[in-house]
């Protein structure tokens, strides 16, 4: 049973109880402490698994934890082939009108090819390198600290597979309690720093960042996919069904309704976006759309609210980070300010991007309409201006919405505020890593690239992440692992279950006093767990089972008569705790009796709850192996325009990339190199700047060429002097993908392109030379 299971409020915050005292302390405390220690301790399979007890509570529990570790499974795989989906459209979009060349084509197609490395096992590890390896993810997952500094010092381009390893191996089941607590830890280490290197207040949680990417990442886990269903799912339906419902209020775009669709675009009357506002015709038919939007986004904003106890413990969590922090960091700043941050995480990173576009998410039967995506955009909008400072000055129409901000701000930071109540964690992690330390099959299932990628990044980023601490743990494993093999091909990147362990694992004894746990208290919370199994053998009425409980009499009768070996096995065991128990000489015995049967009354009504979840979390699988089957017809269609390019290129489209073939050298072909003078480029306004003295502006040639197709080479030579000034190597993907970012200038050293005009000059030069 997972510890999710035996809490008896089951609101996804963790159970917290009061420390144990000596002698006649509170029962109270105790007992809450204890129930809270038990269904810990059975989270992380401290007695045996009740597979064997066939009871339908267990049935469904079984049914329940299946169903989380597919969640977990599936939602790791959408993240992969999310990641390489928005590769491939980078690229292919770009280049989808231009000609692609080879090397393009490899890289692109490195994307495409499955995996078959099942049975490969020429890039695993030997035995001694897989225990140093179980040894460092054993301890990145149990002392976040490592992670966090790491993923401050990565690139963007290093993100997102640092986060694959995080969020979905590392800390990869979503639903497990210890995993979860400690993935939050790193989450607040990492927020920490964030506010204490932002220089600004404005620019917190919303520049495009490796945390704000990890924060993103975090949302789309399936807890959270499960509450957007949850909350979303029949608003978002509706207003869809409502597929020629036009509420655009941008007075040019409506202005544009007006006019008669089968005259001359180009001889329509041109009018501003002031004058256009002003028409009575465009306000006319505006007015009536204001009530409309109004309606549909205060719907939306109040079911979101009325939602907020299904919101992720996790996601309330980093909500009461963010206002402890920017509370510690700017105790001046106003509540509203403080609300604003909290906004910008849970609107703009996790709920408007399920709103603008529902079908990623599959939260809607089927594709928005343009009228539909319009309004789910403006709602949106107005759902963010709301959560934010409002300002409109980059879309004036939008003030006219103004009154839905003023109407319910203070609605919204209250329910801002309300996300961030919620209990910490502290006491019930502590407990979680003790009885990891006794846990003898902690596993991770991880990619060979996963641990290489880690152990690289681990050594690209060591001096920041060690800092001056080089007699650490961690330093010790790195030195004896030494330097990274590196990633292996795609197509070789087995899986492995790497099982995890701790070389400097604490003698149990110290731990007890380090954390405060007495032996009592493991004892009387194993006992607990051993005689709720038991009962739970027995069918429902069995004679042995009347009231008041006879503990020890029900552990004799499964030891001695049951003819179930597992129930023997822990009859017998039950019999010597509880015998270890009575000799204690405390009221431990009688108080057992009483949280057993309590225990048993809440398992009694936990049934319905646990169908209840496991059917909210069908639909969730149901749609997150939706997306997936998406995500792979997407990567489908990219390898179709693969193939049809290559056929026209003349490729052997059926020969794999990566193999290589022997054969005779080829013919060096001729490259056709083009000419210039800086006045010609200028002239051209491919080049807006020489910083290069006039005066050898005469003695100055510009030479292009262009070795393969896609690829460059810009040289500025010197008249008399052998090698040039500069070489400068472009692909034609990274001018597009510039252009596609509306970047205008290249600014070199000696030299300024203009980027359109620079791309349509290289696109010219090489329809010559194809």
């Amino acid at each position: 049973m997972s510890a999710e299971e035996l809490s008896p409020t089951n609101t996804g915050a963790p159970v917290v109880g009061s420390r144990r005292s000596n002698g006649a302390a509170s029962s109270a405390n105790r007992q809450s402490k204890r129930y809270s220690v038990a269904a810990l301790y059975m989270s992380m399979g401290g007695v045996d698994r009740d597979d064997d007890i066939d009871d339908e509570l267990a049935k469904a529990q079984k049914h329940l934890r299946e169903l989380k570790t597919n969640i977990s499974e599936q939602s790791k795989k959408n993240f992969m082939l999310e990641k390489d989906v928005r590769y491939l459209d980078s690229r292919i979009a770009l280049l989808i009108q231009n000609k692609m060349g080879l090397e393009e084509q490899n890289e692109v197609a490195s994307r495409l090819d499955e995996s078959n490395a099942d049975n490969n096992e020429e890039y695993f590890p030997d035995r001694k390198k897989t225990e140093l390896y179980g040894n460092l993810f054993f301890l990145l997952q149990s002392e976040p600290k490592h992670i966090a500094i790491l993923c401050r010092l990565v690139s963007m381009a290093e993100i997102d597979s640092l986060l694959q390893t995080v969020m979905f191996t590392i800390y990869g089941n979503q639903y497990e309690q210890r995993e979860e607590h400690l993935l939050l830890t790193m989450f607040q280490a990492v927020l920490a720093h964030q506010f204490d290197t932002t220089k600004e207040f404005s620019s917190l949680l919303r520049a495009n960042t490796p945390v704000s990417r990890m924060m993103t990442t975090y949302t789309r886990r399936g807890p959270g996919q499960s509450y957007l269903r949850s909350a979303l799912s029949e608003s978002l339906n509706s207003i869809i069904e409502q597929k020629d419902l036009n509420l655009e209020i941008n007075p040019l775009k409506v202005y544009d309704e007006l006019l008669d669709p089968t005259d001359d675009p180009f001889n329509r009357p041109s009018v501003t976006a002031d004058e256009a506002s002003k028409h009575p015709k465009v306000l006319e038919l505006i007015r009536p759309r204001h009530v409309k939007i109004n309606q549909l986004a205060t719907e939306l904003l109040n079911t979101i609210i009325d939602s907020i106890q299904m919101v992720p413990y996790g996601i309330r969590w980093i909500c009461k980070q963010i206002r402890q922090l920017t509370k510690r960091k700017y105790p001046e700043a106003s509540d509203a300010a403080v609300c604003s941050l909290i906004g910008a995480f849970f609107f703009l990173r996790f709920v408007n991007p399920a709103i603008v576009t529902p079908q990623a998410y599959m939260l809607v039967d089927k594709l928005p309409s343009d009228n539909s995506r319009r309004v789910l955009t403006l709602i949106a909008k107005m759902l963010q201006n709301l959560a934010n400072k409002p300002t409109y000055s980059k879309e004036p129409y939008m003030a006219n919405l103004a009154s839905f901000v003023d109407s319910n701000k203070a609605k919204i930071n209250r329910f801002l505020n309300e996300l961030c109540e919620v209990p910490d964690f502290y006491e019930s992690l502590e407990m979680d890593q003790y009885v990891a330390l006794s846990k003898k099959d902690l596993s991770l299932n991880i990619t060979l690239n996963e641990i290489f990628g880690m152990h690289s990044l681990l050594e690209k980023y060591r001096t920041g992440v060690l800092k001056d601490n080089e007699n650490s743990h961690l330093a010790e494993l790195l030195d004896e692992l030494g330097k990274s093999p590196g990633l292996v091909p795609r197509s070789m990147n087995g899986s492995m279950d790497l099982q995890l362990f701790n070389r400097w694992e604490t003698d149990v004894g110290d731990v007890d006093i380090a954390l405060d746990i007495f032996r009592a208290d493991m004892i009387f919370m194993e006992t607990k767990s051993l005689m709720i199994n038991i009962i739970r053998a027995f069918p429902t009425g069995h004679p042995i089972l009347s009231t008041p409980l006879e503990l020890k009499k029900i552990a004799d009768f499964a030891a001695s008569s049951s003819q179930d070996q597992g129930l023997v096995k822990r009859g017998i065991k039950a019999l010597d705790l509880l015998n270890e128990i009575e000799a204690a000489d405390t009221d431990d015995a009688d108080l057992l009796v009483d949280e057993v049967e309590y225990e048993l009354k809440q398992l009694g009504s936990l049934k319905e709850s646990v169908e209840k979840e496991a059917k909210s979390l069908e639909d969730v699988y149901s749609i997150i192996r939706e997306h997936n089957e998406y995500l792979r017809s997407q990567l489908d269609t990219y390898r179709s325009y693969l193939t049809n390019v290559r056929k026209h290129t003349g490729s052997k489209k059926d020969r794999p990339l990566e193999m290589k073939e022997v054969k005779p050298k080829p013919e060096r072909k001729k490259v056709s190199v083009k000419k210039y003078t800086p006045l010609q480029l200028v002239k051209e306004g491919v080049v807006t700047e020489w910083r290069i003295p006039e005066n050898r502006n005469g003695h100055l040639t510009v030479l292009i060429a262009s070795p393969i197709p896609g690829t460059f080479v810009i040289c500025l030579n010197l008249k008399g002097r052998q090698e040039p000034i500069f070489a400068l190597d472009l692909k034609l993907d990274d001018l597009l993908e510039m252009t596609d970012k509306e970047s205008e200038v290249l600014d070199l050293e000696c030299v300024v392109f203009n980027i359109k005009n620079l791309l349509n000059l290289l696109k010219k030069e090489m329809c010559k030379h194809k």
